[in-house]
């Protein structure tokens, strides 16, 4: 913001003296600036991204772990029972990654977007700060008075529109991914978590059939 006030700052030197008047302002870290911001925004969506799916992955992966170790336990006490239902137990299992395996292409497509939209939105910002630079440097390049000055007041222009439009794109883009990666990461959760729960519930049946099984032996 303070960058924009020193441009408008600038204007009107420039309409009551009749010239522009050579205030100093860094163009190239006005630019920097802006280009710093959006790598940081992306930079944390791709942390939260990265995060996020380890959680709704790593969570429910944890708790068929647990309900397959459960059965695996019983392996001491009787390997013949547990044996004989080992089919159902990986196929129970292949079963649950082939559906997160699902949510997670789902979540992974998401993301991508996510990820692509800060890209393209960036890429416009730098193409239009270059824009930027190369009148900076046309401006400094003039000898000619009357030139200079009408370089400059179009270059007011052109960095106070590119400031305004910058802080547009960096203030939708911040909400954008502020509500769209919580989403998908709730969407890809409750499907893993789903796949999870189904698997669990045909271990806690196949448990139930090995401990059947002992109880006869």
């Amino acid at each position: 913001m303070k960058t924009i006030f020193t441009i408008f700052a600038l204007c009107l030197v420039a309409v009551n003296a009749g010239t522009i008047a050579q205030i100093p302002i860094n163009y190239e870290g006005m630019v920097d600036e802006v280009i710093n911001e959006m790598g940081q925004i992306a930079k944390e969506a791709a942390v939260a991204l990265q995060h996020q799916v380890e959680e709704i992955v790593l969570d429910p992966l944890h708790q068929v772990e647990t309900a397959v170790e459960s059965i695996e336990e019983l392996r001491e006490e009787n390997d013949v029972c547990v044996a004989a239902e080992d089919e159902n137990v990986v196929a129970t299992v292949d079963a649950m990654h082939k559906e997160m395996a699902v949510c997670g292409a789902v979540a992974a497509k998401t993301s991508a977007e996510i990820m692509t939209d800060i890209s393209a939105a960036t890429q416009q910002l730098v193409f239009d700060g270059f824009d930027v630079l190369r009148t900076y440097q046309k401006c400094q390049k003039y000898t000619n008075s009357v030139l200079k000055n009408s370089c400059y007041a179009r270059l007011t222009v052109k960095a106070t529109l590119y400031m305004n439009n910058a802080r547009k794109s960096i203030k939708t883009i911040r909400q954008s991914t502020n509500e769209r990666i919580p989403a998908v990461m709730a969407d890809a959760d409750t499907c893993t978590h789903d796949a999870a729960d189904v698997a669990i519930e045909e271990l806690d049946h196949i448990q139930a059939n090995i401990n059947v099984c002992i109880a006869k032996a």
